[in-house]
């Protein structure tokens, strides 16, 4: 008759085995909609519960559901559970938030840039299977195949910049999920600073302002192409956080009128998908670092 220690560890295995699978179907399903970042939640609680390495098991199972389910390149699925030990072993150690993203972000990235070189670099499947897609796309709205593929080329173009972006959104993503979970399962997590509080770092708007100077002067610099796309692709990033900055502002205002948070939702992702509204967050991002719009700066609430 097993003892009672012994099936308590027994039901920890089966939660690991759990966990995983959860994560490789997470992976498989979600990563194509926008919220990977839920693949990263099941691993980085197993670290946080029990350790990194009882986490690498989990992540394990996962990359053998990812590879059941159909998925041909398992290097992305590895790189993306890692992020999420190394995430779960960071807010584990209560360490600094800084400390506790960075690490995992680079390895998000990692993943998001194999999720869509590797298939190409092996014989390109990923890419062909793109094309054919797209040239689907273009005979139903009538597009010529010549436009076709240089749609395809130029969203081949920007992955450098879509990596990070995309790799830092699945981080914020698995975060919250996972901080969301462990307060669920009364797990004692140190307090982070609220969304509607968050700030930008004061020497962001002066690299944001002197990279948009230099993408508007390139031109006239005659700097070469390859320069100009990679000033933009600069500017991009560092356009993201002040944006994120400015939602975080409005959302803060729209609060203290009383805006339920549903609707504020809403609303936020209205002006997210219009573009002036949005270059607006950017520059109410940038203005904060001087004015502070909230009067929070040097609050002890903050």
């Amino acid at each position: 008759m097993a003892t009672p220690e012994r099936q308590a560890a027994w039901r920890r295995v089966a939660a690991w085995f759990g966990w995983g699978a959860l994560a490789g179907l997470g992976y498989f399903v979600l990563l194509p909609v926008l919220l990977g970042g839920a693949a990263l939640l099941p691993i980085a609680v197993v670290a946080f519960e029990d350790g990194v390495l009882e986490s690498l098991i989990a992540a394990a199972v996962g990359l053998l559901v990812v590879l059941l389910l159909g998925g041909a390149v398992s290097v992305p699925a590895a790189l993306l559970f890692l992020a999420a030990a190394v995430l779960g072993a960071e807010m584990r150690r209560a360490a600094p938030l800084l400390r506790q993203v960075g690490p995992a972000f680079l390895l998000a990235t990692a993943a998001v840039a194999c999720y869509f070189m590797l298939p190409t670099l092996f014989g390109g499947q990923q890419l062909q299977i793109s094309a054919q897609q797209a040239h689907a796309l273009g005979q139903m709205f009538g597009l010529p195949a010549r436009e076709v593929r240089s749609i395809t080329a130029q969203v081949g173009a920007m992955l450098p910049a879509v990596a990070p972006l995309y790799g830092g959104f699945m981080l914020f993503e698995g975060f919250y999920f996972t901080r969301w979970t462990l307060l669920a399962r009364r797990r004692g997590l140190p307090e982070v600073r609220p969304f509607l509080r968050w700030t930008a770092p004061e020497w962001l708007p002066p690299i944001y302002l002197a990279l948009f100077a230099a993408q508007l002067g390139s031109g006239l610099l005659g700097l070469s192409t390859d320069v100009q796309r990679w000033i933009g692709f600069a500017v991009l990033w560092s356009e993201v956080p002040l944006l994120v900055i400015g939602l975080a502002i409005l959302s803060f205002w729209l609060a203290r009128l009383g805006i339920p948070p549903v609707i504020r939702v809403v609303v936020l992702g209205i002006l997210l998908l219009t573009p002036a509204f949005a270059e607006l967050l950017i520059w109410i991002g940038i203005l904060d670092v001087f004015i502070d719009l909230r009067r929070i700066r040097g609050s002890t609430t903050s």
